[in-house]
């Protein structure tokens, strides 16, 4: 028959307690149990050292939880119900104890499930827990609350920041009993330079896992709030999210909720109950940078993120489509079914693969060998482009032409744009007051000023750059200079990148198709591509224009007759290919082996060979 046993525990919720707590609890637990007739001589103790009582994930609580499952536990004692649990379970776990033939005291409060009327009582104090610790997290929350509204630190500053005492004699009061010291906030300059690193990055247009890694690969500290080394990108994905970088320091958007076990998640708090403090002093990210990187931000969310009527997982677009890892990766298609061709490695050199062929939708065999299609377009591309050819000169009158219509919209988008300004102001102006004033709460009013806000910083920026996109403002550069300027860019990145820049700027659509010669199984590639010329000359002379010209050229259609599809060879027919067709001609035509062997040069095996696989291709194949 299994031993039951006498189990005493005990627990205290922090560190800043006494670390004799358990000690008591047990010296008072074995002389209640004494008075009650029953002797803790062999009595098994288990102790929780500052751990909260609102979980369930206690190393001692989970022993004993153990104990209570096999039916060891006799009897229990601890000082009050709540040493045991704060939890709404105390009740829950109380029963199986006592379904599993034990006995559970509470000395403090008088609880023993040997007497009747054991279940009331400790329904009552499972209650009177939870409500105490329901109050002192809304008294915690208040004083939090209170320290945000006076620019102080409540413990949620982010990378990028650290805190400090504000009293200057704040060792004394951390060594005599009462409040602690009151912390500020300031900007950490060795971290908040990451911070500003890390936008750069991404307005540059890398993507949020390689910033995670690079960071991962310079060894940059993540602060005394890391408990994990290296970075992962949903921390880089938060920083990019957070507005405390722009001196907007929101406070108390999500609350922590607990089910019955003690397991906690954060909830939303409806947007009128958060604290939200305009931090200017505290600002790392100017508006410009943080504008462009939410714009940016959204573009992946469109892309990526999760749309009405999919799973919960989302889209799954490939990423390299996003962040190619080849010079033509995302450009170069099968010219067979239309899929995506990616880069494959074996043996040390790299290819280009139908992704079609894989899930047997394509009978693409040949692949594309990397580096020659690479330096075999990079070097068309920089004699086409330094040569100056007509159709680039059109597609530069096409521009220029874009740009001077555009410039000449100026006078009336700054009407517009001005008269759209001064009606914001009045919304805002109007809908600030109310707020103030209290007669509006409602959280989709604080949506829509912010959404006031934002446009009028966008029509701002517009208006800052009309002055320089005016008709007399915008000085074209002739014909002579962008060609001097579209060779030195092409040369330089082909240069700098190995082509890469060229191939990625100045190509729309590469389409690859084997040409295989009858009765052969394989072949050699053929490119056939079109030369985006826009994206070429913007990319050579575009900072020479104001960005806001830029922004409003619509860049021509791709398919413009003076944008011609070019061909690229990666090989070429062999002799035998060559030959082949007029071989075969000869042959039908009686001309004798020795004959074709003297007009062709190759010996009698090849030319039956060529003859035989070529005539082999077809239905009817003539005779010898």
């Amino acid at each position: 028959m299994l031993s039951k046993k006498i189990v005493i525990y005990c627990r205290y919720s922090s560190d800043m307690q006494r670390t004799d707590s358990c000690t008591d609890q047990e010296r008072e637990n074995r002389a209640g149990i004494v008075r009650r007739g029953i002797d803790p001589t062999n009595a098994v103790v288990i102790r929780d050292e500052a751990e909260s009582g609102t979980k369930s994930a206690r190393d001692g609580f989970q022993l004993l939880c153990g104990m209570v499952a096999r039916g060891e536990v006799g009897i229990l004692v601890v000082d009050d119900q709540a040493r045991l649990t704060r939890a709404e379970n105390a009740f829950a776990f109380i029963q199986d104890l006592v379904y599993s033939g034990g006995r559970f005291i509470s000395i403090g409060e008088g609880i023993d499930t040997a007497e009747p009327g054991w279940e009331l009582r400790v329904q009552v104090m499972e209650l009177h827990n939870g409500m105490e610790i329901r109050g002192l997290r809304h008294k915690v929350r208040r004083g939090q609350e209170g320290r945000v509204r006076d620019n102080g630190s409540v413990g949620d500053n982010p990378f990028g920041y650290d805190s400090y005492y504000v009293d200057s004699d704040w060792t004394e009061q951390l060594a005599r009993r009462g409040p602690k010291p009151k912390k500020g906030l300031r900007i950490c300059k060795e971290e908040a330079k990451w911070v500003l690193q890390v936008f750069v990055w991404f307005i540059a247009g890398l993507s949020i896992g390689w910033i995670a890694r690079e960071l991962t690969k310079l060894k940059v500290d993540k602060g005394h709030r890391s408990s994990k080394p290296g970075w992962h990108h949903e921390v880089i994905r938060r920083m990019l999210t957070n507005t405390k970088y722009i001196g907007q320091w929101v406070w108390g958007k999500t609350t922590t909720q607990r089910n019955s076990r003690g397991q906690t998640k954060q909830i939303g708090v409806p947007q009128a109950e958060q604290v939200c403090q305009e931090r200017p002093d505290l600002r790392i990210i100017d508006q410009e940078c943080w504008d462009q990187a939410q714009a940016r931000l959204a573009v992946l969310e469109e892309t990526f993120g999760h749309k009405e009527g999919q799973k919960p997982r989302g889209p799954k677009p490939n990423p390299a489509k996003v962040y190619p890892r080849s010079p033509l990766g995302g450009l170069l298609t099968c010219g067979r079914c239309d899929a995506v061709m990616w880069q494959q490695k074996r043996k040390g050199r790299r290819y280009y693969v139908c992704s079609g062929v894989k899930a047997n939708r394509c009978d693409m065999s040949t692949q594309v060998p990397a580096e020659r299609a690479e330096q075999g377009m990079t070097d068309f591309l920089l004699g086409t482009l330094m040569t100056w050819p007509e159709w680039m000169k059109n597609i530069y009158r096409l521009t220029c032409d874009a740009v001077r219509t555009a410039a000449a919209r100026v006078p009336e988008d700054r009407e517009r744009d001005a008269r759209r300004v001064v009606e914001l102001d009045r919304q805002i102006g109007n809908l600030v007051t109310a707020l103030a004033e209290g007669r509006l709460t409602s959280s989709a009013v604080s949506d829509r000023l912010r959404s006031a806000e934002q446009e009028k910083t966008e029509i701002d920026m517009r208006l800052a750059g009309y002055a320089k996109a005016t008709p007399d403002a915008v000085a074209l550069p002739d014909e002579a200079w962008v060609s001097e300027q579209l060779r030195a860019w092409a040369s330089g990145t082909a240069a700098e990148l190995g082509g890469e820049s060229l191939l990625r700027n100045a190509l729309s659509c590469v389409v690859a198709d084997s040409v295989i010669a009858p009765g052969k199984k394989r072949g050699f590639i053929r490119l056939k591509f079109r030369v985006n010329a826009w994206n070429a000359l913007l990319a050579a002379i575009g900072d020479h224009l104001p960005a806001l010209a830029r922004n409003l050229v619509a860049a021509p259609d791709h398919s413009h007759p003076d944008d011609p599809e070019f061909t690229l060879d990666l090989g070429e027919p062999t002799a035998m290919e060559r030959w082949a067709p007029q071989i075969a001609t000869w042959r039908t035509e009686g001309v004798t082996w020795e004959e074709i062997v003297s007009r062709t040069g190759m010996d009698l095996s090849r030319v039956f060979v060529a003859w035989k696989r070529y005539t082999g291709a077809t239905d009817s194949p003539p005779p010898i």
